[in-house]
């Protein structure tokens, strides 16, 4: 048997025989093993209970508390129900042996003891106890670092709803006030055109449009609100989605046609599902109008929907500089701006606004490379 290290295991013995009891002790701390012992079964729970042992080698045919009774005894202790018992025995009756594991033994070594077979299996059950106590070990502090990683991830989501109900407070609390300075401003527009006072009409409009800007980024914000909060299930029913992409493609086309951008459209398979309509359209009219603002002069944008057992895909492809790979993961964050967008009109809420509608209709927004260009795909669920 193989030498344990300094603090080596603890194994407590119990026999009433002290011939045996004298020889079991030599060989075990010969293989330099730490021994207690004990006489009879209430002697072996008391030590067993102060000791601790790492594992019991235990007499059956005691006098007073046998060795089935002292064992199971053993096991019903909290403090030593897991330490591990190996029976010593002349009994050899199967229903002997079914008794002693019923118990809670783990193995028997039979009478007379050959102190060969004793170091062995005492030393195999030592290096299954280590085993279990370093299982037992990493499972505690794998559920400390779970609970941990728990509580950190509940603390940022708590951050993450604090900020973005901040931000919906804000769009909410401020669209009304902005619609009437819209309004007042038109209002002065009009009046000064009647007057023919052309002085200030031009930053009159471009305060209109400010306005405008400010107001629907507004409104992003609160349809993202309301996304997340779950409001806008209400407004599913069946929807063909061909009409909803083809109203999409026509309300884009002469746009593209001033930008001299062929913009395509295929539809193919049964597109009819449970949707949001005026959420997809939106949601397609954003994946369009990047497509617009990033394609080139006289290039493509193509538009395809297909469906794929109970998903359908919208794809926007077009002829751009595309979403570099270390940008994509970002690209559907709030407010985010990639150096490709610095000098394009919007502010960052496209496409997450895209995705929100992708996570409520049970999809996904991905991107893929077009070279040159970017393919956005709206994926949705067609049962919900």
């Amino acid at each position: 048997m193989e030498p344990f290290d300094t603090g080596a295991p603890i194994v407590l013995v119990v026999d009433d025989t002290p011939a045996n009891l004298g020889l079991v002790v030599e060989c075990l701390e010969g293989n330099h093993l730490r021994v207690a012992v004990a006489r009879d079964g209430a002697e072996a729970l008391r030590r067993a209970e102060l000791v601790q042992p790492d594992l019991i080698l235990l007499d059956v045919m005691m006098p007073g508390l046998d060795g089935f009774e002292t064992c199971r005894t053993l096991k019903a202790m909290e403090k030593t129900r897991d330490i591990p018992v190996i029976f010593m025995t002349s009994l050899t009756r199967t229903e002997d042996k079914i008794t002693g594991f019923r118990a809670g033994a783990v193995d028997y070594i039979t009478k007379p003891l050959q102190m060969e077979e004793v170091a062995a299996r005492v030393n195999t059950h030592l290096k299954l106890r280590a085993l279990q106590k370093l299982q037992e070990e990493q499972n505690i502090q794998l559920q400390k670092e779970v609970k941990t990683r728990k509580q950190a991830e509940e603390a940022l989501i708590e951050v993450i709803n604090g900020v973005r109900n901040v931000s919906n407070a804000i769009a909410h609390d401020l669209r009304t006030p902005l619609t009437e300075l819209r309004s007042r401003l038109e209002v002065l527009t009009i009046t000064l055109r009647r007057q023919r006072n052309d002085q200030c009409l031009p930053d009159l409009e471009v305060a209109l449009t400010d306005v405008d800007r400010v107001i629907s980024i507004f409104n992003a914000l609160l349809r993202l609100a309301e996304i997340d909060a779950g409001v806008r299930r209400s407004g599913f029913m069946p929807n063909d989605l061909e009409t909803i992409v083809s109203d999409a493609v026509e309300f884009y086309q002469p746009v593209a046609e001033l930008r001299r951008v062929t913009l395509s459209l295929q539809v193919s398979g049964d597109l009819m599902a449970n949707s949001d309509p005026l959420l997809l359209a939106q949601a397609i009219g954003n994946l369009i109008d990047n497509a617009l603002k990033f394609a080139r002069d006289g290039g493509e944008i193509s538009v395809v929907a297909t469906r794929h057992d109970d998903m359908i895909a919208i794809s926007v492809a077009d002829d751009g500089p595309g979403i570099p790979d270390a940008e994509k993961s970002k690209a559907t964050e709030r407010f985010y701006r990639g150096d490709a967008s610095r000098g394009t009109p919007g502010v960052g809420l496209g496409l997450a606004l895209v995705k929100a509608v992708a996570t409520l209709h049970r999809g996904s927004l991905d991107f893929a490379d077009n070279r040159p260009g970017l393919i956005a795909t709206l994926n949705l669920s067609c049962r919900l």
